[in-house]
């Protein structure tokens, strides 16, 4: 199987701008393309975003695939620009259902530890122009991830990524990104799972204020849902 690789390598700052259909802006999600740069301890240079909470030490670098962009812009009929997530490292062959919190992977010189799945919010429809790719992100499952940087390095944007570390494979970014729209009942179990590992201490205020939890369903252990089966 072929080693996960950058497919693009993006950072910027906070850009104020009029969306599609004449909404005033202002972002972080417009990041620009580049072929190199170093990722420092607090990210890429210049790198930022317009809510401090979305780039803290744990949310140093965000990371979405290319196969998720594949599966969302089947389900929409629009071909999606790179990265409208706002993501630093577009990526192939890094999903959701194979990378688990406390993952590290060195990115060309950088090595970095994934913390925890990417919470979604309506700017990335409004940025650009599709209020529908928040609901089909939602229903597909798919949400890319956040990680903070153990040790800084350049990083190219054809650099492998690859695999150094993996401290435990029963909590992977999808089954963690499940729990925060399911409001399932192992919880309180997760939370005692985590409390000493890698998982972002922002985290759990995530779960708890999800609008959208459901209490009814149950999540299996290997991160299926009990009541579906």
């Amino acid at each position: 199987m072929p080693k996960p690789v950058i497919a693009g390598l993006y950072y910027g700052g906070v850009d104020h701008f009029i969306a599609p259909g004449g909404r005033p802006m202002v972002t972080g999600i417009r990041k620009r393309p580049a072929a190199t740069g170093f990722l420092g301890t607090t990210g890429f240079p210049d790198d930022a975003s317009a809510e401090p909470a979305h780039h803290t030490q744990d949310k140093t670098v965000h990371l979405f695939s290319n196969e998720n962009y594949r599966l969302l812009e089947a389900r929409l009929g629009v071909v999606l620009p790179r990265p409208t997530f706002g993501e630093n490292l577009t990526t192939a062959g890094t999903l959701e259902n194979n990378v688990y919190v406390g993952d590290h992977f060195r990115v060309g010189k950088a090595v970095i530890c994934v913390t925890q799945p990417t919470e979604r919010c309506k700017t990335i429809g409004r940025s650009l122009g599709v209020p529908t790719i928040l609901k089909a992100l939602h229903e597909l499952e798919l949400c890319g991830f956040y990680a903070r940087v153990v040790r800084p390095g350049s990083v190219d944007a054809d650099d492998i990524v690859e695999l150094c570390e993996r401290p435990q494979v029963a909590w992977s970014i999808k089954r963690l990104h499940q729990i925060m729209f399911r409001q399932s009942a192992c919880i309180k179990l997760c939370f005692v799972n985590f409390r000493t590992t890698n998982l972002s201490i922002k985290f759990w205020p995530s779960v708890s204020f999800q609008p959208n939890g459901r209490n009814d369903s149950k999540l299996c252990e290997d991160g299926s849902d009990a009541a579906s089966r």
